[in-house]
Parts: C-alpha cells; structure tokens; sequence
C-alpha cells in the first residue's frame, strides 16, 4: 500500500499533489451542518473561507479527472496506468468531498 501510494504521488505533478493535499485538508476540517458563521478570528476560516473554497476545489477535481481521462485515451503503454490512477485519485476525493460536506449545504439551503 505503501509503495503504491509513493508510485502515485511520483506520477503526480507538484500542483496535482497540492490539490490533493488541499482537498484532503478540506476532508479534515469539516464544517458542521448547524455552525453559524464567524465574523472575526480565527473561525473566519472555518466558518466563511473553506464552505467557499470546497466547491471550486470539488469541481477542480472533476475537471482534473476529465482531463486525465482525455489525455488516457491517446496515452500509450505506461502513461493509460499514470492517468488511470491519478484519475480515481481526484475522483475518489472528489466522492470524500462530497460525501462530507453535503450535509453542511443541505443545512444552509434550508
């Protein structure tokens, strides 16, 4: 498990693994459904930056995933498994984003 994470991150550009990292620190620090926001220090983050900065790394990740799967298909030999992976990478934490976060806009929407 190990050596196929690091084979991953190794067929992974730099702004690919930081989107990755953003994307997991956004699976971390999940806003609950029922928090108000904060106006000032440091809940500011939690309460105002990250509800607004999930959905644009979500769809970045969507569109990661497309784009891997565009470049698959004229891929050949060893390049199809790199776009491969990286693909269920972005899906897989896109699906983590989701998955966590949906309970927080429910709560806003209603």
């Amino acid at each position: 498990m190990y050596k196929k994470l690091l084979i991953i991150l190794n067929q992974m550009k730099p702004l690919r693994v930081m989107l990755s990292i953003l994307a997991l620190l956004l699976c971390v620090f999940v806003t609950p459904a029922d928090t108000k926001a904060q106006y000032e220090g440091i809940y500011v983050i939690t309460t105002l930056v990250l509800p607004a900065l999930t959905p644009l790394i979500f769809l970045v990740l969507l569109l990661d995933a497309l784009m891997n799967k565009v470049w698959k298909v004229d891929a050949v030999g060893s390049d199809i498994i790199k776009y491969r992976n990286i693909m269920r990478v972005d899906l897989l934490l896109a699906t983590v984003i989701f998955i966590l976060w949906i309970p927080y806009y429910i709560a806003i929407w209603n």
